[in-house]
């Protein structure tokens, strides 16, 4: 007893000691996320004002529409450093934003690589009532996805978001419904199981592993759901559910993301 009773403490220590080094190592990313977003903040906001100048002072009409080029690419990296800074400083109070919004906003700052990667972008819009929510990581968690959809079809494909208005079967309340669906390459059972995990990638050095872990604090914030189904070969889907109006004075969420493995016969479709 005495001999079970000190593995179990050791055992109980271990996984204590694990979550510090996790908490620690999700703190430093935060940290270092702010500091590099501040960074290039300065010099892009210098770069902008110069091709302003630089567009008002060509007389060349084919040289006004590079530069205005530029400063749309520019915007967008600005765009991303700000999402960057939304990881380290969540926002105190949620606002009402239209389904369409988040995904416009969120689709416009992958234009390029989407384009670029020959992947067909396919809407559906079906929801009209807006949704009260955190804006910025609502956004946050839809960048994650369609960045991992992307990185999953290197050699094009199609990516599907949809959304519409449902009701959680298990508190009965209504919400939004969003979709991101691909038909890149799909997890296996191993990763799938894993894949919500902080630091868990198999990008190698391209990724941090904190994109789902991320967006699932974040729809249980909202007090929404998140479940990923997948097959390796056939792509992933990824549904979110968030309720239209968020519970005043709530207790804290469980965990509420799930992670489902489709079985051999049926894939992870888009239609």
């Amino acid at each position: 007893m005495s001999l079970l009773e000190a593995r179990q403490k050791f055992v109980e220590h271990e996984r204590a000691f694990k979550a510090l080094v996790q908490s620690e190592k999700i703190a430093a990313v935060g940290r270092l996320a702010s500091s590099m977003s501040h960074e290039i903040n300065n010099p892009l906001e210098a770069v902008t004002n110069l091709l302003y100048l630089a567009r008002k002072t060509s007389a060349d009409p084919e040289v006004v529409d590079w530069l205005e080029q530029a400063d749309r690419e520019l915007r967008r990296v600005g765009m991303i450093a700000n999402q960057t800074l939304r990881f380290h400083k969540q926002a105190s109070f949620p606002r009402t934003i239209t389904c369409l919004s988040l995904f416009s906003a969120t689709l416009n700052l992958y234009e390029s690589r989407l384009r670029n990667a020959g992947i067909q972008v396919e809407k559906r819009k079906r929801a009209n009532e807006p949704v009260e929510c955190f804006e910025g990581d609502l956004r946050q968690a839809l960048s994650s996805i369609i960045t991992n959809a992307i990185d999953a079809m290197p050699n094009g494909g199609r990516l599907l978001v949809r959304s519409r208005e449902a009701t959680d079967w298990r508190t009965g309340r209504r919400g939004l419904a969003l979709t991101i669906a691909d038909t890149g390459t799909g997890m296996d059972s191993a990763t799938s199981q894993r894949c919500f995990e902080p630091f868990f990638t198999t990008k190698d050095i391209g990724g941090l592993g904190l994109g789902l872990w991320i967006s699932q604090e974040i729809m249980v914030r909202h007090q929404g759901t998140l479940a990923l189904r997948t097959r390796a070969g056939h792509g992933t889907v990824v549904s979110l559910f968030v309720p239209f109006r968020p519970l005043v004075a709530a207790s804290p969420s469980p965990k509420v993301a799930e992670c489902i493995v489709t079985d051999t016969q049926r894939p992870a479709s888009v239609a």
